[in-house]
């Protein structure tokens, strides 16, 4: 059972991004970081056919950027309870099923490894602002391409993953989105 510490706290926030031609980034001086890809899709409940929303749009987000998980430098997905880092490492294809915890064991998803996940601290260290999660995420995954995210940052990071849900159908989310960064080739 989940305890009161293990779940993040639920706040309102709201948040904006600013996406510019590279061009345009050149002018405004601004390191720019490419989106790679960014997929959505609708959860189907618990249709036993059908793989976890979050599987789908990754898979989906894989394709389209042309990488897989093993690319990825660093990651932060919606952990909005304790469990969520194992359940979403299985369904984003970091490790197979019934592998998060030895995948948690190896220090590959700690600051620190070769794939930290959620080195912001994740929504249970922070709180969760509806409307500003996914936003959160990206500007953290933004600034550690960009190599300025401090104690936290992941050296050399070249490829990010951003996965975010929202709601429930069933035993799945309503929808997920992965968002796909890499970091700016220089021009």
């Amino acid at each position: 059972p989940l305890r009161l510490f293990m779940c993040s706290s639920i706040g309102d926030g709201a948040a904006a991004l600013v996406l510019m031609s590279a061009d345009h980034a050149a002018r405004k001086n601004v390191t720019p970081v490419d989106v790679l890809a960014s997929t959505m899709c609708s959860g189907q409940g618990d249709a036993p056919s059908r793989k976890p929303v979050a599987t789908l749009a990754a898979r989906a987000a894989y394709e389209a950027a042309g990488l897989g998980p093993d690319d990825l430098d660093v990651v932060e997905i919606h952990d909005a309870a304790a469990p969520a880092e194992f359940i979403l490492s299985e369904q984003l294809g970091f490790c197979a099923l019934g592998e998060a915890v030895p995948l948690l064991r190896s220090g590959r998803t700690a600051l620190g490894g070769d794939m930290p996940i959620n080195p912001s601290g994740g929504l249970i260290s922070k709180g969760h602002p509806i409307g500003a999660t996914g936003a959160a995420q990206l500007v953290e995954l933004a600034d550690q391409l960009r190599g300025r995210a401090g104690r936290r940052q992941r050296e050399g990071a070249r490829i990010a993953l951003a996965e975010n849900g929202g709601g429930w159908i069933g035993n799945d989310a309503a929808v997920a989105v992965v968002t796909i960064l890499g970091a700016a080739a220089p021009h």
